[in-house]
């Protein structure tokens, strides 16, 4: 019965609304005035450390009134323009920033003109800028830490004026850290991990593991608390089984960083290990990496990650090693006598499966050798010579050579820097990865300190072609005191 009545009752009541609702004027509403933003690319590309200048981009309201901005970025998170947490950056019609950390953002644009209010999202790309450089580690006289970087520019940034030299990335891009007492740098990649790793002698015996692209600190390791030793020279090694890399505890010992875990672990050498030689092997197919360690009494090599070794003969001791760059994989270590005048010096050559030895070469030294054991070998696929430094200079050993013996005193140097720059560290542009076919390591970077300079920061970063031996480009006065200097070069992820 209810519902028979209310079948009938709806119409009616329906109708009568209707009828009521009629005659009412339309009220006309005023459209507010909205906000017009253009200039601006969808997708937004900047690089990291220099400022992103965003001053072409326009901003009309249709009410005249003046439009109050607010500029904020964020992670992104789940599908555009989705933001994880926000910034804020600026409340300026134009944004003028500096993003300091590599990565994809969402940047947002809030735009206000008293009546509409509207949001405007960009994906922003913020590039390292850091792909392809020199690396060059530093200290100052309190033990502060610091890295410059010389950025290899294209033509197209040449032209544009883009900036080459950052004094110090450490700080800039890793501000929460005190980095001090800083030792080696080293870049490693391959196929599954790629970074950068500093050593350094603080009071935790800290090793950084960077990030390669943007130079963020992934990971710090305090070898102190492991071993209760500190690292510093870094050597690497490329295998089949594997890419890893050696530190030299100030105990004597070789510690194997694993890159993939950021582990630290002993390896039980049969001699101390105090100096290094990094060398680059390459065959008509790849290059590899193969570290050689040393001390006065005994050499040390890891074939294939193998730990191999053998002593000088008795009444000899250790100066210094090198390697071939390509054709057959040898090894070739200086040693000289302790006692006798005047004293003796061997050549003796080793394979690459530190295996067997033989001595190559053993004569009088008549003149003092310029050599010692803190002088950087430095191998090129140029020529058979082996370049390092000494005396701060730099002469070249013929390794190769039927007679292979070592510059002795009165020799002439193949560069003299300019007065009173003192040589550091020295590196090639060596790409550890190409085969001999390639070469790609025609150049010396020289890292020098000039402590009588007082209009400029004391270091310096000096380059030479290796063929022609004539200084290509120079940058003086560009960082604290030089440790280590190293090729940046780009890597595979």
């Amino acid at each position: 019965m209810t519902r028979q009545i209310l079948k009938y009752l709806l119409p009616l009541l329906c109708g009568t609304a209707l009828i009521s609702c009629y005659g009412i004027e339309e009220e006309h509403y005023r459209e507010l005035a909205p906000v017009t933003v253009s200039g601006v690319d969808e997708v937004i590309y900047a690089k990291a450390t220099e400022t992103l200048r965003l001053d072409g981009i326009r901003i009309e309201s249709a009410n005249d009134r003046e439009v109050a901005c607010e500029w904020a970025y964020g992670k992104p998170e789940g599908d555009f323009p989705g933001m994880a947490d926000s910034i804020y950056l600026s409340d300026s019609p134009t944004l003028d920033y500096t993003f300091n950390s590599a990565g994809s953002y969402v940047l947002r644009l809030k735009v206000d003109n008293g009546e509409s209010v509207g949001f405007h999202y960009y994906e922003l790309r913020v590039q390292a800028g850091f792909d392809e450089g020199y690396l060059i580690l530093c200290n100052d006289e309190e033990g502060k830490g610091s890295m410059a970087f010389v950025k290899k520019r294209s033509p197209q940034e040449e032209a544009e004026g883009a900036q080459e030299v950052w004094e110090d990335l450490l700080a800039t891009i890793n501000p929460s850290y005190a980095f001090r007492d800083l030792r080696d740098v080293y870049v490693f990649s391959s196929s599954s991990e790629s970074g950068v790793l500093i050593t350094s002698g603080d009071e935790e015996g800290s090793i950084y593991h960077l990030d390669p692209t943007s130079l963020e600190v992934t990971f710090r390791l305090r070898a102190m608390d492991e071993y209760g030793t500190r690292t510093g020279r870094i050597l690497g090694e490329k295998t089949s089984r594997g890419h890893y890399s050696y530190v030299i505890g100030d105990d004597g010992k070789a510690y194997r960083y694993e890159f993939a875990s950021d582990l630290l672990a002993v390896r039980q050498t049969p001699y101390p290990v105090k100096y290094g030689y990094q060398s680059y092997y390459a065959n008509t197919v790849q290059g590899t990496r193969v570290p050689l360690m040393f001390s006065e009494s005994g050499v040390v090599g890891f074939p294939n990650s193998n730990i191999k070794g053998f002593g000088v003969p008795d009444g000899y001791e250790v100066i210094n090693a090198a390697g071939t760059r390509v054709g057959t994989e040898e090894y070739y270590v200086i040693a000289r006598s302790t006692a006798g005048e005047p004293r003796k010096v061997q050549i003796i050559k080793s394979n690459s499966g530190i295996s067997s030895q033989s001595t190559v070469l053993e004569y009088d030294e008549s003149r003092p050798m310029l050599i010692d054991r803190n002088s950087t070998m430095v191998p090129t696929k140029v020529s058979n010579n082996i370049y390092y430094n000494y005396d701060d200079k730099i002469y070249h050993w013929a390794m190769l050579s039927v007679t292979p013996t070592l510059p002795a005193e009165g020799d002439r140097p193949d560069i003299t820097l300019p007065e009173g720059e003192r040589i550091m560290a020295i590196c090639s542009n060596a790409m550890p990865s190409t085969s001999a076919t390639t070469v790609d390591d025609d150049l010396l970077l020289i890292a020098t300190y000039n402590p009588a300079a007082t209009d400029r920061k004391p270091g310096s970063l000096y380059i030479y072609n290796l063929k022609t031996l004539e200084q290509v480009k120079k940058y003086e006065g560009i960082c604290e005191k030089p440790v280590a200097v190293t090729y940046k070069f780009p890597t595979s992820n």
